[in-house]
């Protein structure tokens, strides 16, 4: 996932507490946009949002599955990694979450602290007919040991996702101690010369070996597409053919797609694995033939929805067959992050896998500093009738500035929301007859910055005479906050009516 949070979370949390002047907030916005924007320019490569994503992932993976005390280990080293994001230190970042990841490990090696620190990039679509992919082993911070390339081979696997039955994996091994002993030489171009496949999206791994010695390194996804020059020039003719029609949010949701197809095509990543080969399809349905309705993919639907004059990205996931009552999570991310956050980190995602085991909808709306372009409130018919649903339950649930949102999204959506959870942060509601009939789920981490926050909100709420449940969780920081608590907040809201 190429995201996380990209702005000082004090300072946006402060700033949704406080009622400030309009002018002073829009001169810290320019301020962290522009601080923001140099980072990027610095971090074209390799894509580091990208690579710290993916980090954040294999942290969590390891942390699901980990005992309480493992656990508690990383917790010092993953305040260090929120620390350094928000200093826009992202290597030392990443550093620190592979530190984080490696500590949940028993007694792991210096090769192993060693491969950590490795990525394996790769253009993001490439012709399906091509014979060769032009692969870079890259460092994303410094190796602990300067010498881990002697003796080393790299074995790679490309594993189609879309269509698996239609083409076998392919694998090739590489032997780095060939190319150069140095890791200061990072970094290594691969040409790999692939066999005959069809067009599909696949999962590129890779696994760093020396002796007997196995270590995973980040890999990354590539899409092969058919007829790919002409497809993207076709892309590429309508969206400068359509820059002033008229605003719908099907039109909308083409241009997004399209432009991220014109990105990828030049090489340019995203933030996190995007279906490219999907959205070049759902792309050219939209532009061409004007359906209905759009095919839902597995990876979640993104969708811009408009009022004729505002424009809101959101990512959603459809069950595959609605129920008699439907339920929807609106779901706010945190700040400078995106509507990628709760399907790709936050648990691996994990808030959508309890979604779908309950056939519940979720809708992930893109929220900068400045908020929502779009309330809740007036989303919500537009996704019932985009979906062709009517939703018999609405939970608002938000992480850090996002729970400030859905704070905020309660009285402009007074007559629909159900329940609402905050998690790690809070917010400063103003009292109305909608928080007095809400349950609420207020939940932070005991080294969670965010914790007095929440706990303001928890106070703030019981004053107003509203049902709280105020839930702390023991050497639990900012960011691993909404993991933890996901078991007890799906309880709360399958017992909210």
């Amino acid at each position: 996932m190429r995201l996380v949070y990209s702005f000082p979370h004090r300072l946006v949390t402060t700033c949704l507490q406080m009622r400030i002047t309009k002018l002073v907030l829009a001169l810290i916005v320019i301020l962290c946009m522009t601080l923001l924007l140099g980072q990027q320019s610095i971090a074209q490569e390799p894509n580091l949002r990208y690579e710290l994503g993916k980090r954040v992932q294999r942290y969590e993976l390891l942390w699901e599955t980990s005992t309480p005390e493992v656990r508690a280990a990383s917790t010092a080293t993953m305040e260090r990694a929120v620390q350094e994001f928000f200093s826009f230190n992202l290597s030392g970042a990443a550093k620190s979450l592979d530190a984080a990841w490696l500590s949940m490990q028993k007694e792991p090696s210096d090769f192993q602290r060693s491969a950590a620190s490795l990525s394996v990039s790769a253009p993001p679509v490439i012709d399906a007919n091509q014979a060769k992919l032009e692969l870079h082993l890259m460092s994303i911070y410094p190796a602990p040991n300067a010498d881990w390339l002697n003796s080393t081979s790299l074995e790679l696997t490309l594993t189609p996702i879309s269509e698996p039955n239609a083409t076998k994996p392919q694998t090739k091994t590489v032997d780095l101690s060939s190319r150069t002993s140095a890791a200061s030489q990072l970094p290594l171009l691969i040409e790999w010369e692939l066999d005959k496949r069809e067009a599909a999206e696949f999962e590129l791994t890779a696994i760093l070996v020396q002796n007997e010695l196995r270590a995973p390194i980040v890999g990354t996804r590539v899409s092969f597409l058919t007829d790919r020059q002409p497809r993207i020039q076709a892309v590429t003719d309508w969206l400068e053919n359509n820059k002033r029609t008229a605003k719908t949010s099907s039109l909308c949701t083409a241009r997004m797609l399209g432009k991220q197809l014109q990105l990828a095509d030049r090489g340019k990543g995203s933030e996190c694995d995007l279906p490219l080969d999907s959205w070049l399809s759902e792309f050219e349905s939209i532009a061409f033939s004007r359906p209905e309705k759009r095919p839902t993919s597995p990876s979640g639907q993104w969708q811009v929805l408009t009022d004729g004059k505002a424009e809101q990205v959101v990512r959603m996931h459809v069950p595959a067959s609605s129920p008699e009552k439907p339920t929807l999570i609106f779901a706010f991310h945190g700040a400078g992050g995106s509507e990628n956050m709760f399907f790709e980190t936050y648990g691996a995602g994990r808030l959508i896998e309890l979604a779908k085991a309950r056939n519940w909808f979720v809708v992930c709306p893109r929220q900068p500093l400045t908020g929502l372009t779009l309330s809740a409130a007036t989303m919500l018919p537009m996704i019932e009738t985009e979906l062709g649903v009517s939703f018999d339950r609405v939970f608002l649930v938000g992480h850090s500035m996002g729970a400030a949102q859905a704070i905020e999204q309660v009285s402009k959506s007074q007559d629909r929301i159900t329940a609402v959870a905050a998690i790690g942060g809070g917010g400063n509601p103003r009292r109305t007859e909608a928080f007095e009939k809400i349950p609420f789920y207020v939940a932070a981490g005991e080294r969670d910055f965010g914790k007095g926050g929440a706990k303001r909100l928890a106070d703030s709420l019981k004053a107003f005479g509203c049902q709280v449940k105020y839930a702390e969780y023991p050497d639990v920081e900012h960011l691993t906050i909404v993991q933890a608590c996901l078991d007890e907040l799906f309880v709360f809201l399958e017992r909210s009516k």
